[in-house]
């Protein structure tokens, strides 16, 4: 095999791996809870079991949370949550960062794990805003547009951005919880 034909079928290869890790990626995970959430395969996922448990009991606690799934579940973004640092003082954060995986454009949101699940929620919420703020422009397929968009959104903000839209999320979800009992985790 010459290394011509070598690099052609790694490449092959690597592309019906990445083929085969969206496709079933995407018929993986469906959250417990009502509205789309309760029947379509969820877009917004936890990258471990006590993320998913959250996110699970957020979309069934509170109308807002539940909101916004529904609203990415609307788009082609796939949006992670992981356990995960956001430097300069932050607790979470949607990571500037857009990966393209086949017809998905992937998210991640970092958070910190030391929260209570309560507060995670919570803060969740407010960061699913942020991924909708950029979900919602079709253009934005790179990080650099990512990075772009979230300037347009907030211009004085500097480094660090802020949305009012996230604002209200994140104290709305907080406020369902408050009028809600929450779940015993398995």
């Amino acid at each position: 095999m010459t290394k011509t034909t070598r690099i052609v079928s790694t490449t092959v290869v690597m592309a019906l791996l990445l083929w085969a890790a969206v496709a079933s990626a995407s018929n993986v995970v469906v959250v417990a809870g009502q509205s789309a959430a309760k029947t379509a395969r969820t877009r917004v996922r936890g990258a471990n079991a006590r993320l998913d448990a959250v996110i699970a009991e957020a979309v069934t606690r509170s109308q807002t949370f539940r909101g916004l799934v529904d609203t990415i579940l609307t788009t082609d973004g796939i949006v992670y949550v992981a356990e995960g640092e956001c430097g300069q003082g932050v607790r979470a954060c949607l990571l500037a960062m857009v990966t393209i995986a086949g017809p998905n454009r992937l998210l991640r949101i970092a958070v910190d794990p030391r929260k209570s699940d309560e507060d995670l929620i919570g803060t969740i919420g407010h960061e699913l805003q942020h991924a909708i703020e950029v979900l919602s422009d079709h253009y934005v397929r790179s990080s650099s547009a990512a990075i772009l968009r979230l300037k347009e959104i907030c211009s004085a903000c500097g480094s660090r951005y802020e949305t009012d839209a996230a604002v209200k999320a994140g104290d709305a979800v907080r406020a369902e919880l408050q009028k809600t009992e929450s779940f015993p985790h398995q």
